[in-house]
């Protein structure tokens, strides 16, 4: 629930702090005094886009804080997913600033609009004359009905979405090959040529780069020999190796008298044998190195093709052996096509079957809660004085023609649906949108939102003027059900229904006041006997008469 609020330079607010309770809380005031900015306001902590325009015209820069208590389980996950610290209370706070640097911070942390929207809906849900209008919008009915029983459908809804992108991908992968064979039938003819051409080639990759080793081996062949020659002439000197015995054999004796000198004897035993290792490599070396003319020749010859395949495809030697591999594919998909769309087809017709089962399982739980739906929102409009309601979700399945018919498959399912609505005994049902008046809306939408609040378990529901419209005896049965929604609910209520304003527990009045140039918002908990002020000002307006007064007891006291 909202446990408090503070605003600083919002719009023609300077600066207010409100403490709000459990149960039913009115806000009352003139007409343009100001309660709708208090709205907009907790809007804003709810994730609601923020505007320069907001801002007061003597500040750059606009304050709003909100403390909510209550922390249920699901509002605790998406608090940890975002990896923001929570003990008992979240502290959001909203800063918007003319330069439009706008910051979000949740419990002190800076977080991003998405998951201040996250958390809203486990926060409160704010109802303006603008919500009345889904009610005239068909487009808005599916999610009406989802949500009633969020967590039981998100499964279903999931799992339908899963079949659907999954569909989609095959569809994709079918059409693709189908409009793939025309294109590559084009080329086949070249595809095989080429494909030829480089398995003749019998291209290797570390084939070119030996080739021009050898090349550079075979043109360089008397100055390796000569190299080659001297190298053995040094090495094969006695004296060398003789020497180097036996300065080895010196320091072996040596290590006996100190181990300092171990070292230097290991290594030059060492460094004997590597060199005596090194003398018969050259020798080697030497006695296989030889020229062939023709060698060179076939070497040159088979570098200059490569080349020339190199320069014709404007490929390197790396990417002529994956065109190589790819032309494989093409010609073999080609030449097997009929098989391996079949087999595409088969996929899609898998995917199709199980898209239609997941959207028949969606389709079958929401007819369940479009039954329950209908049901209580006739029990409620019963309450509301609408005496012979009938209500009634309308179903239209959509039935695809068959498995490419990928236009009939919408995200949210194969469902379109209707509100039908009859309040006079004796009329039929007809559309809601066309048949409802402005009372009749406001009660149908608050039955929608009474029942939402017990199925989804809102901590706090804020009504701007849902009973606009309505008036005397209609009036009193609107702000019971409000009443009773505030037993199980936090409930914030703007009216002008005095009605509804006797059912409150707490009753805030928003004062406008016009101090010189300045216009400013004062915001107050009223006493009883400013309650009865307030609720007589109601009824006769500016000059508050006696039986006015007598009218605001007798509703405080029999509300």
């Amino acid at each position: 629930m909202l446990k408090s609020l503070e605003v600083k330079n919002f719009a023609i607010i300077d600066n207010i702090k409100l403490s709000f309770q459990t149960g039913m809380t009115v806000l009352t005031g003139e007409t343009g005094a100001g309660k709708s900015i208090i709205v907009d306001a907790i809007s804003l902590l709810l994730g609601q886009r923020a505007l320069k325009e907001m801002i007061s015209s003597k500040a750059d820069e606009a304050y709003i804080t909100g403390v909510f208590t209550n922390i249920s389980k699901d509002l605790a996950i998406v608090l940890q997913e975002a990896d923001i610290d929570f003990d008992d209370e979240i502290i959001i706070s909203r800063q918007i600033s003319k330069d439009n640097r706008n910051i979000v911070k949740i419990n002190n942390q800076i977080a991003s609009l998405k998951t201040l929207k996250d958390l809203s809906v486990h926060l409160a849900d704010i109802h303006s004359q603008f919500d009345t209008n889904q009610l005239l919008n068909q487009e808005n009915y599916l999610s009406l009905i989802d949500n009633y029983k969020k967590k039981r459908i998100s499964p279903l809804k999931e799992n339908y979405q899963n079949a659907l992108k999954d569909y989609q991908n095959a569809l994709k992968e079918y059409k693709l090959l189908l409009n793939k064979k025309d294109e590559t039938l084009k080329q086949l003819d070249l595809y095989k040529f080429q494909y030829q051409e480089l398995k003749n080639l019998n291209l290797d990759l570390n084939e070119y780069q030996e080739d021009l080793e050898k090349i550079n081996i075979l043109e360089n062949i008397d100055k390796i020999n000569t190299f080659l020659e001297k190298a053995k002439y040094y090495l094969n000197d006695e004296a060398l190796l003789d020497h180097l015995y036996e300065i080895s054999s010196d320091f072996s004796t040596m290590k006996t008298y100190s181990e300092d000198f171990s070292n230097i004897d290991e290594r030059l035993n060492n460094l004997y044998y590597e060199l005596d290792d090194i003398n018969s490599l050259i020798i080697d070396k030497l006695d296989n190195l030889d020229y062939s003319k023709s060698d060179y020749d076939n070497l040159i010859e088979r570098v200059n093709e490569i080349e020339r395949f190199v320069k014709k495809y404007n490929k390197s030697i790396v990417e002529l052996l994956e065109y190589q591999v790819f032309l494989e594919k093409e010609i073999d998909q080609v030449e097997n096509f009929d098989e391996i769309l079949n087999k595409l087809h088969s996929i899609l017709l898998e995917k199709y079957e199980i898209l239609l089962k997941e959207a028949h399982n969606l389709s079958l739980y929401r007819k369940d809660i479009a039954e329950k739906i209908s049901e209580e929102i006739v029990n409620t409009l019963s309450e509301l004085v609408i005496k012979y309601p009938q209500f009634k979700v309308e179903f239209n399945y959509i039935m695809p023609r068959d498995e490419f018919d990928s236009y009939s498959f919408k995200e949210e399912g194969l469902d379109e649906i209707d509100f039908l609505i009859s309040t006079n005994k004796g009329e039929p049902l007809k559309p809601l949108a066309k048949t409802a008046s402005g009372g009749e809306m406001s009660r149908v939408m608050l039955a929608f939102k009474t029942i939402f609040a017990f199925s989804q378990k809102i901590p706090t529901i804020i009504f701007d003027e849902i009973d606009t419209g309505i008036s005397g005896f209609i009036a009193k049965q609107i702000a019971r059900k409000i009443a009773d929604l505030a037993k199980i609910t936090q409930v914030i209520s703007i009216t002008h229904i005095p009605q509804v304003v006797a059912q409150g527990t707490n009753h805030l009045a928003v004062i406008k006041e016009v101090i010189g140039d300045t216009t400013k918002i004062k915001v107050k908990y009223l006493s009883h006997e400013e309650r009865i002020e307030e609720i007589a000002k109601m009824l006769s307006g500016d000059k508050i008469s006696e039986a006015a007064k007598d009218i605001a007891k007798e509703l405080l006291i029999n509300p």
